[in-house]
């Protein structure tokens, strides 16, 4: 099987293995990054899909994931903001109750 990706991709063995190592690395790198940025996030991950087309992209994890937070009190309920650094638009607004 090998000898037959390494005939087909014309490589040596040696920098086959480096090819196929660095593409792991990429992969798994872009995976633990994407992993971080929803598990950081205020929001629910079914609440992510902001295009709502069933599936949380890269970009929309990245757009939830940089958030501010502005506290405030509302009708005597202490409330919490989430909002997005990017353009400041409301993510989530979090109120204890009495």
């Amino acid at each position: 099987m090998m000898a037959d990706l390494r005939i087909a991709l014309r490589m040596p063995e040696g920098r086959l293995k480096k090819a196929t190592l660095l593409a792991v690395l990429v992969l798994t790198g872009y995976w633990l990054l994407f992993g971080w940025m929803v598990y950081r996030s205020p929001l629910a991950y079914a609440a992510m899909d902001l295009n709502r087309d069933g599936e949380v992209s890269f970009g929309e994890a990245d757009y939830i994931s940089s958030f501010g937070v502005n506290t405030f009190t509302d009708r005597g309920r202490q409330c919490t903001e989430y909002f997005a650094l990017k353009d400041g638009l409301r993510l989530k607004t979090a109120c204890r109750q009495r």
